[in-house]
């Protein structure tokens, strides 16, 4: 007989399963919220853009304390938009991880049980 008894491995495996399907539903969760990130960030992603293409065309027209003031603005736009780009990757990461530690856990479970 090996260390665990029948009881035991019953109560492992139910375990283990349990933790394998919360392990998922994170999973499922992660990418929930990377898909509607993504689509979010690709909505308001062409605003950046048009926003410059504007401040460019109007600088001209205003005082010079009003153009640095735009120019600001405009540099602050642009490092959200790069703050959101930076999210996304991160979250892809951490999907991605947590894909992996699934399965890993999952292949570690599986062996433990089965020896």
């Amino acid at each position: 007989m090996g260390l665990f008894g029948k009881k035991e491995r019953k109560a492992i495996r139910e375990f283990s399963e349990k933790n394998i399907e919360y392990l998922n539903e994170i999973g499922k969760d992660l990418e929930e919220m990377l898909d509607e990130l993504q689509e979010n960030y690709e909505l308001i992603k062409p605003s950046v853009a048009s926003f410059q293409d504007f401040s460019a065309s109007i600088i001209s027209k205003l005082t010079e304390e009003e153009a640095k003031q735009l120019n600001e603005f405009t540099d602050q736009v642009v490092k959200v938009k790069k703050c959101a780009k930076k999210g996304i990757l991160a979250l892809t990461e951490l999907a991605r991880n947590q894909r992996k530690s699934s399965r890993e856990a999952s292949r570690e479970f599986n062996e433990f049980i089965e020896s």
